[in-house]
């Protein structure tokens, strides 16, 4: 494990070094062979960026614990189940349809984690947007994958950057609000990536994955 992280820090130390190069100067005008270079040399730096960025994201999900976005939606989710009710930043409160709200806890779980962030992380990686993985995977199929022999149910978006604006996406949309409003499901795996750290040609700028399930 420990050569591992050494591995990490290293390809991050890459990245910001590769990025100190790139930025020494500009790509010259005055002769073509050299601009001809130069931005082929720019153009590998840019790719390698993107491999780095990809490996430090890879490494990071790889745990199934949550953090950054993918902890800020968990956290709204979460407050939204047990008081049946969220209220954004910009005051605008979101609650139940039928004005209720989930007893005790809804707890994160490694393994949906890791089912949410892979099949995330795939989208990003193949540019697709689907619930069926590019190996004709589905939510269960991906969650037993890691270990939990249970059914699962599966929000996607992707497009919004803030855990509260993919909230509210899911929110007016009825069956997405119908599993983030069951409260049958006992444990939840969340999955955010950006695509700069996976495929910088991916469709869109941000994408999110919620897998629910009940695991007793």
């Amino acid at each position: 494990m420990k050569q591992f992280l050494y591995l990490i820090a290293i390809l991050i130390f890459l990245f910001s070094l590769s990025n100190c190069i790139q930025n020494i100067a500009d790509c010259p005008i005055d002769t073509m062979t050299l601009k001809t270079e130069c931005e082929s040399q720019k153009k590998e730096n840019q790719e390698n960026q993107s491999l780095y960025l990809g490996i430090v994201a890879i490494a990071s999900s790889s745990s199934g614990t949550l953090s950054g976005k993918a902890l800020d939606f968990y956290q709204i989710l979460e407050t939204y189940r047990r008081n049946g009710s969220y209220t954004f930043s910009n005051g605008t409160t979101r609650t139940f349809l039928n004005v209720s709200q989930c007893s005790g806890s809804t707890s994160p779980h490694p393994a949906l984690n890791l089912a949410a962030q892979k099949h995330n992380d795939n989208m990003v990686r193949f540019n697709f947007f689907s619930h069926t993985g590019q190996d004709g995977s589905t939510p269960s199929s991906r969650v037993r994958a890691e270990g939990l022999n249970v059914g699962a149910g599966e929000n996607i978006a992707a497009g919004v950057a803030s855990a509260e604006g993919t909230f509210d996406q899911w929110w007016n949309s009825s069956g997405h609000r119908e599993n983030m409003e069951n409260c049958n499901y006992t444990h939840v795996g969340i999955g955010y990536t950006a695509r700069e750290s996976v495929n910088i040609n991916a469709s869109y700028s941000h994408y999110w994955t919620n897998v629910f399930a009940t695991i007793r």
